[in-house]
């Protein structure tokens, strides 16, 4: 596989341990499903966050490879979706996904991508949702006034 930069993984092994350390980004839920969490980042830093909690999780089960492997693809379909869902690399996000180990392979489920909007944009969503409820109300009594009259 092509993709392999050394000094990333170095460095995401040590945070992994540094992570597991401080946070607790990894949630065991039975046998040999882990889930695993980001916790609220910027969306640029997805895929390291998701790498570092991988390693963090299964480090001691699994060949570096092989997790490398698994979040490698994990992150090409998560990208597909954060680029679906109009997600900018600055928005704030938390992705929460679950993993397990099943013959030797880490197999990962399907993510849930939480996506965080400022107040601001809050207020504006609102006002856009106040205004669109209005003008379906009013297409409601024109579509009733209509079918008056054809009756």
């Amino acid at each position: 596989m092509s993709w392999k930069p050394i000094e990333n993984v170095e460095r995401d092994i040590e945070k992994a341990e540094e992570q597991s350390a401080l946070y607790g980004g990894i949630l065991v839920k039975g046998g040999n499903v882990v889930e695993i969490r980001t916790g609220v980042i910027i969306a640029a830093r997805y895929a390291d966050k998701l790498r570092r909690a991988a390693f963090a999780a299964f480090r001691n089960v699994l060949k570096q490879e092989e997790i490398l492997r698994a979040v490698a693809e994990l992150n090409k379909s998560l990208y597909d979706k954060l680029i679906e869902m109009g997600v900018g690399k600055l928005d704030i996000i938390r992705i929460t996904v679950e993993a397990r180990v099943q013959d030797g392979k880490l197999i990962f489920g399907e993510p849930l991508i939480e996506r965080f909007v400022p107040a601001e944009r809050v207020a504006d969503v609102e006002a856009k949702l106040n205004e669109c409820r209005s003008k379906l109300q009013e297409l409601g009594q024109r579509i009733e006034n209509l079918l008056k009259e054809i009756q």
